[in-house]
C-alpha cells in the first residue's frame, strides 16, 4: 500500500464579477492558505490536504483529464535516427528507474492464445503534464533540505504532482480569484516518521505559464496530524 499515492481535489473557485472586476497579470499567483494532515481510520495511511488562494488575470486555468496531447502529453520516447532508444542500447541510463523507462505492454491472441510482450523504451517525462506541483522536502543532518522522489525512493511510487480541473467553464478571458484545494493520500507517517520536512507548491496554467514557488514552515507531520 505504501508504495502507492492518490491524488484528489477539490475546487472552489469565486469569479470576479462582470462589473467590477479587479486586474491581475496573466501569470497566475498563489499564497498558502493552510494545509493538513488527518489518519485514515483503520488504515495506515494519511489524507494531505492543501488550500491555497489564487489569481489569475486572464482565466485559463485548469486541464481536464483527457487532455494528453501535447503540450499536456505524459511522455515523450527519445529516438535516435527514428528508432526507439530501449533499455540497453547506447546512451541510454544503464540501470533501470522507473523515470527514464517506460515499460510498455501489448497483449496479442495468437491461435486463442494471449500473448503478452512488453518493451522497456527510454523516455523524457513531460512536466506540463500536470498544472499542480507538490514536492516534499526532507532536512538534511547538516540543516540543508533535499527533495523526496518517490518514484525514485519508494520503488517506482507516482510523485504528488496532479492536476486541478477547468475553474473557467465557460472559457472566456476573465480575471479568476478563489480557494484551489488539493489533496494526497499516502503514507506520510510511515514515510517520513521523525523527519523534519517542509513543502514546496506551485501551479501552471494552460499556456504553461508558472505561478510564484510557495514553501510550507518546517513541520514534523507527527506533530500536527489530525485524528479520523
Amino acid at each position: 500500500m505504501l508504495k502507492n499515492s492518490l491524488w484528489y481535489l477539490f475546487i472552489f473557485s469565486v469569479l470576479a464579477s462582470c462589473t467590477d472586476r479587479p486586474t491581475f497579470p496573466n501569470t497566475p499567483s498563489i499564497g498558502l492558505n493552510e494545509f493538513y494532515f488527518r489518519e485514515i481510520q483503520d488504515l495506515s495511511l494519511d489524507s494531505l490536504v492543501v488550500k491555497l488562494k489564487f489569481e489569475d488575470g486572464d482565466g485559463n486555468l485548469g486541464l481536464d483529464a483527457n487532455e494528453t496531447d501535447p503540450p499536456y502529453h505524459l511522455m515523450d520516447p527519445v529516438t535516435v535516427g527514428g528508432d526507439t532508444l530501449r533499455f540497453g542500447d547506447p546512451g541510454t541510463p544503464e540501470e533501470y528507474n522507473c523515470v527514464d523507462y517506460e515499460i510498455l505492454r501489448k497483449e496479442t491472441i495468437v491461435n486463442d492464445s494471449l500473448i503478452v510482450t512488453s518493451d522497456t523504451i527510454y523516455v523524457i517525462r513531460n512536466p506540463d503534464h500536470f498544472n499542480f506541483f507538490l514536492d516534499f522536502l526532507v532536512k538534511n543532518p547538516d540543516g540543508s533540505f533535499r527533495v523526496y522522489d518517490p518514484a525514485l525512493e519508494r520503488n517506482c511510487a507516482p510523485r504528488y504532482h496532479g492536476r486541478y480541473f477547468v475553474l473557467n467553464t465557460a472559457r472566456d478571458i476573465r480575471p479568476l480569484e478563489g480557494e484551489l484545494q488539493y489533496g494526497v493520500i499516502s503514507g506520510f507517517r510511515l514515510l517520513f516518521r521523525n523527519d523534519i520536512i517542509k513543502m514546496r507548491i506551485q501551479i501552471q496554467d494552460r499556456a504553461l505559464n508558472k505561478s510564484n514557488i510557495i514553501e510550507t514552515d518546517e513541520i514534523r507531520i507527527s506533530d500536527i496530524i489530525r485524528p479520523a
